[in-house]
C-alpha cells in the first residue's frame, strides 16, 4: 500500500460518523480524554481510520439502532475515564471469549458507545 492508499478507506470501512450532542462541548471533551480523539473545537473530530461532527439535531441513541465498539487499551482504565469525563458505565465488563472483554458506556449526550479490550484484562 503507498501513502496515498493510505487515505482512501477500504470498501465497507466506517468512515465518517455523527454523533447527536445535547451539549457539544461536553461530548466533545468526553470523547478526547477518553479515547484521545482529535477535537477541532466543538466541530468535529478525528479518531483512527474516521472522521465526524457532533450534530445537535438528532436524538441520542440510548436503547435502539447500531451500537458503535472502540476499542481501548485497558478496559478498567477507560471505564475511569468515562465516569470522569461525564460518561455512564451503562454494562459492566464481560468477557467474550477467552480474549476479549466487553462493555457498554453512555457518553454525556446518553449515546451507548460498546469499548472493547482484547487481550487478558488487569483488574
Amino acid at each position: 500500500m503507498t501513502d496515498a492508499d493510505a487515505s482512501d478507506p477500504a470498501h465497507g470501512q466506517l468512515g465518517y460518523l455523527q454523533i447527536p450532542a445535547v451539549d457539544v462541548g461536553a461530548s466533545a471533551r468526553f470523547y478526547r480524554h477518553v479515547f484521545g480523539w482529535h477535537v477541532d473545537g466543538d466541530r468535529g473530530f478525528e479518531a483512527p481510520g474516521l472522521i465526524g461532527q457532533w450534530v445537535t439535531d438528532r436524538s441520542p441513541a440510548r436503547d435502539a439502532g447500531m451500537l458503535a465498539w472502540i476499542h481501548v487499551d485497558s478496559i478498567d482504565a477507560a471505564l475511569q475515564l468515562v465516569r470522569a469525563h461525564g460518561g455512564t458505565v451503562v454494562e459492566e465488563p464481560t468477557a467474550d471469549g477467552p480474549d476479549r472483554w466487553l462493555a457498554t458506556v453512555g457518553d454525556p449526550a446518553g449515546n451507548a458507545v460498546g469499548i472493547a479490550q482484547n487481550g487478558e484484562r488487569s483488574v
